[in-house]
């Protein structure tokens, strides 16, 4: 009676063993998967991190370009420049920059020699660890019309004399505002955009 009960007993742990087991593999498959959605998600971020930072290298080209362009009263292909503001879709991206036959002339705005090809090394620059991105660029001055600057069409910035007021100050001629929009395309077919608003 006693070797019955016994042969019983273990039987009993065996289930219970093979059941323990059954809910730590459980466990682990689905830590496993977490630790991997964390590690993707990770990477996303780094990845839309880096695409940013690289869109700085067209806002600081499309900035030092303006500066020494004198009179901006009118297009210039040269400098991706529009002296009215573009047409835009719904999210405020120009369509100059939507196009995918060749995003480097946007649409007829600009030139291919302004786009930013960072799949291939620059010179001075290391081979290793190539961003593998394309960057585009367009200006636009937020006027409704081209021709020179009036403040009844055109977003403008006037800055007023630190320290308030005197008899004989000069007021600052308004200064238009220039919308500058940054396409990025990355690998895996990824696509940023980033505008950024500049007056000089």
């Amino acid at each position: 009676m006693q070797a019955i009960s016994a042969r019983r007993q273990r039987g009993v742990i065996m289930v219970i063993a093979l059941i323990t087991l059954a809910i730590l593999m459980i466990g682990a498959v689905a830590a496993i998967r977490a630790m991997n959605v964390s590690l993707s998600s990770v990477g996303n971020f780094g990845f839309k991190r880096d695409m940013a930072n690289q869109a700085e290298r067209a806002l600081r080209q499309a900035m030092t370009a303006l500066n020494g362009a004198g009179s901006l009263d009118s297009n210039a292909t040269a400098l991706n420049y529009s002296a009215a503001m573009l047409a835009t879709s719904a999210e405020g991206i120009p369509n100059a920059l939507l196009t995918t036959t060749s995003p480097e002339l946007v649409s007829g705005y600009g030139v291919a020699a302004n786009s930013i090809d960072l799949t291939t090394a620059i010179s001075g620059e290391s081979t290793s660890n190539l961003p593998n991105m394309k960057i585009y660029y367009v200006v636009d001055r937020l006027c409704l019309n081209t021709g020179p600057l009036s403040a009844d069409t055109c977003q403008t910035v006037s800055a007023a004399p630190q320290g308030g007021k005197s008899p004989g100050d000069v007021t600052k001629s308004p200064k238009p505002v220039y919308r500058i929009t940054v396409r990025v395309d990355g690998p895996r077919g990824s696509q940023s955009f980033y505008q950024a608003t500049y007056s000089n």
